[in-house]
């Protein structure tokens, strides 16, 4: 009998779902969780569960890309399944979906043929509109739930549920919706608590760059950022130039800070509960991108949210 290894363990104590998620047929979006296989079939499943005690590597490296993913022609991002459920970043070259041929691992054959790549080294910053909780004086990652979920709604969204989050002593149940359009570079996030008190709040922003970072947070709660960074330090000529933008609803604004990594705009929910913001993202490998600093400060500012 061979011995399973820790991430088929990890899998098995997990609860997943396989088939099709529900979609809308729109060929211009698209969204996934594909399972982690050393044959690498690395096939897609519509949900996947782990309870709240479940090795956080061993969750992380289930996933094939280690984490959901979701596209559209511009850019893609993949949701880390671990405590950080950061937001990675992947851009293309050419307005096109692509994530189920390079799967964020784009090969140096495909960048040759023109594939975009993973151009985001998130570490351990906020990365772009990664979701925190807020406690002194610092966004905190979600460390203690009952159990994670990632599901596939449709072809536009991901679900991620964290059940019984214990935050400030008592348990909060949180719901985020990442969404995708097919006409817009934007990503939609809308997080939805229960359980929370008053005095809770909470965090997103957006990253500084590795290298050569600019940027600017404003109280109205836009902020965006530009620079360079190498997201995969096994190959540093990779070089990547990334321009980061992020707008938060008005209503869930509290506050603004910086620190030596990110962009930070405290956050509280609305009167249903709800916080909601959107994410913008660009990188020099698009063909027909943004050439300047300040062309894409100017497109953060001026965006109107579809």
């Amino acid at each position: 009998m061979k011995i399973l290894t820790k991430t088929i363990i990890a899998v098995l104590a997990a609860s997943i779902t396989a088939g099709t998620a529900s979609a809308d047929n729109d060929k211009n979006t698209d969204a996934y969780i594909k399972l982690y296989d050393n044959g690498g079939k690395h096939p897609r499943i519509v949900s996947i569960t782990f309870p709240g005690n479940a090795n956080i590597l061993d969750m992380y490296n289930s996933i094939y890309g280690h984490g959901a993913v979701i596209e559209n022609p511009w850019v893609a991002y993949r949701i880390y399944m671990d405590n950080r459920q950061s937001l990675d970043l992947y851009v293309k070259a050419t307005p096109r979906l692509e994530l189920d041929i390079t799967g964020f691992y784009t090969t140096s054959e495909q960048l040759n043929k023109g594939y975009g790549c993973d151009v985001l080294w998130a570490g351990k910053s906020i990365s772009a509109g990664s979701f925190r909780g807020w406690q002194n004086r610092k966004p905190v990652t979600i460390d203690s739930v009952g159990t994670r979920r990632q599901t596939v709604i449709d072809n536009r969204t991901i679900e991620v549920f964290d059940k019984d989050w214990i935050f400030n002593g008592h348990p909060i149940q949180m719901r985020q919706l990442y969404s995708v359009k097919p006409d817009s570079r934007e990503l939609s996030v809308e997080i939805q608590l229960d359980g929370y008190k008053e005095e809770d709040l909470f965090a997103t922003g957006i990253q500084k760059l590795e290298t050569g970072n600019e940027g600017f947070i404003e109280p109205d709660g836009i902020a965006a950022s530009w620079g360079d960074n190498i997201p995969d330090k096994n190959h540093k000529e990779l070089i990547e130039r990334v321009g980061l933008g992020i707008k938060v609803a008005p209503e869930n604004i509290v506050d603004i800070v910086e620190d030596e990594l990110n962009y930070i705009i405290i956050v509280k929910p609305d009167k249903n509960g709800k916080i909601k913001y959107h994410v913008l993202s660009c990188g020099n490998r698009e063909e027909k991108g943004f050439a300047t600093m300040n062309e894409w400060f100017e497109y953060v500012r001026m965006y109107k949210i579809k």
